[in-house]
């Protein structure tokens, strides 16, 4: 694996536009905006023998996906079969009947560098590691527009571990980039309006949450107040026990909550620890 910074703002030799026609009609098809709403399910991932060994899980076979544009522009120089086994898209991309397949290059210029690079660290680590708010929504955001599934199940979870350890939680800014990225019914959506709507009725005018800070901002911002709002008028169906708050920090929300398994689907991090109901105002 390597990655490789390029300053020229030429175009590669590849371009995803004639694949991404073909396959517009399935819901992990590679789009050129984040609108389509996501599978129904899991996608499962590429099927490998369970006594495969390490190398022929990596297989010998390297591809080249550029990513970016001008300046900002990356090589990533990745094994075929390792990213084919966990980005479906990929796999049909890159052993379809596509430009991309005939020459294991593929180029994706509207993509995040940064986000990217996220993505293969995943891939090879298996786990999404500790970054800022930002990059966690960064990640989320790539890996809902190429449909994988355990990659935005997998950012869920470290993203709001994240914010348990360090007692924060995302404000204006980080709502409106969560939601600017994301398509309607994005499992990132519903935990940045959780974090407004418990902002609005649980959170004190105080310095740090001033009551003007919780005035959605950017482009979809409308968006964000409608799923807020309707959080906070679903309420009045809810039955409080004596002494309970009328909402729970969204972060400790079951992980599930989070999650893009279908509803009837047993959760595939099911073993992981529950977490522990805490009201604490952070």
């Amino acid at each position: 694996m390597s990655s490789q910074q390029t300053s020229s703002p030429a175009a590669s030799d590849s371009c995803i536009s004639s694949q991404v026609a073909a396959i517009s009609s399935n819901p992990t098809s590679v789009t050129s905006s984040p609108i389509t709403s996501p599978p129904n399910g899991r996608t499962p991932d590429k099927t490998i023998a369970p006594n495969a060994s390490f190398n022929e899980r990596l297989g010998s076979e390297i591809v080249k996906i550029s990513v970016g544009e001008g300046i900002e522009k990356q090589e990533f120089h990745i094994h075929k079969n390792l990213l084919c086994q966990k980005a479906p898209v990929f796999d049909r991309m890159l052993n379809g009947n596509f430009a991309e397949g005939r020459s294991g290059e593929a180029s994706l210029p509207e993509d995040d560098p940064r986000a990217f690079d996220m993505l293969v660290s995943w891939l090879y680590s298996g786990s999404v590691l500790n970054h800022a708010c930002g990059d966690f929504i960064r990640i989320f955001i790539l890996a809902e527009k190429y449909g994988i599934v355990c990659l935005a199940d997998n950012t869920m979870d470290a993203f709001i571990q994240s914010g348990l350890r360090s007692r924060k939680r995302p404000g204006a800014k980080y709502w409106a980039q969560a939601y600017e990225g994301t398509h309607e019914g994005s499992k990132l959506r519903l935990f940045m309006s959780r974090c407004w709507a418990y902002g609005v009725i649980n959170q004190g005018d105080n310095e740090k949450w001033a009551t003007c800070s919780l005035a959605p901002t950017g482009e979809k911002a409308q968006e964000i107040l409608i799923d807020g709002m309707g959080l906070l008028r679903n309420m009045n169906n809810s039955k409080l026990e004596k002494g309970q708050k009328l909402m729970c920090n969204p972060k400790y929300a079951p992980a599930c909550d989070y999650h893009q398994h279908g509803k009837d689907e047993a959760c595939p991090y099911a073993k992981l620890p529950k977490r522990k109901l805490d009201e604490i105002n952070v």
